[in-house]
């Protein structure tokens, strides 16, 4: 906000426009990247407990390492975001978002990027070919996140770093 109080014009806001303006010019541009964000956390959401299922099998302390450390990040990450309680790009900036988000503040880091680069991290560790499918899945994912007007650039980088340190953490301790 200003410090007037109104959300601001300009700045980020006309990169924002920039970077967007092919998916809004588009009918179904914007109802396109909303399905892609959704069938993307859907796909990380899946790939997670296939590979917990794989790794109990073959080897289970393995598994609870793969478990146990990602699970101790995202509480580590929730805890900071609620500390940090950074607003999101439309409550600054005249900004419509693409892509549908109840609620304020907790933008830094972004959760979504942590879960997807830490859960691509863990199969990096266990199966590098599908770990190298799932990393450049979870860049295009937080790359959804900043075009949906829900995250800025640096909160999907930090969640990203942050994922795939506690990630390759997971897959070492395995």
């Amino acid at each position: 906000m200003g410090s007037n109080g109104t959300r601001q014009a300009g700045g980020y806001a006309a990169r924002w426009a920039r970077w967007t303006a092919p998916l809004r010019a588009r009918p179904g541009g914007a109802r396109a990247l909303e399905a892609a964000n959704r069938a993307l956390a859907a796909l990380f959401y899946a790939a997670y407990p296939v590979l917990l299922a794989w790794a109990a099998l073959a080897d289970p302390a393995r598994a609870a390492a793969l478990a146990a450390v990602p699970a101790a990040g995202f509480a580590a990450v929730t805890l900071l975001r609620r500390a940090l309680d950074a607003p999101r790009p439309y409550e600054r900036w005249e900004i419509t978002p693409l892509i549908a988000r109840d609620g304020a503040g907790r933008s830094f880091p972004s959760r979504h990027a942590f879960s997807a680069f830490a859960i691509a991290s863990c199969w990096a560790g266990w199966w590098p070919p599908a770990g190298a499918a799932l990393l450049a899945l979870a860049c295009a994912l937080g790359a959804c996140r900043v075009l949906g007007g829900v995250h800025y650039p640096r909160d999907v980088v930090a969640g990203a770093a942050l994922g795939a340190l506690v990630g390759a953490a997971a897959a070492l301790i395995g």
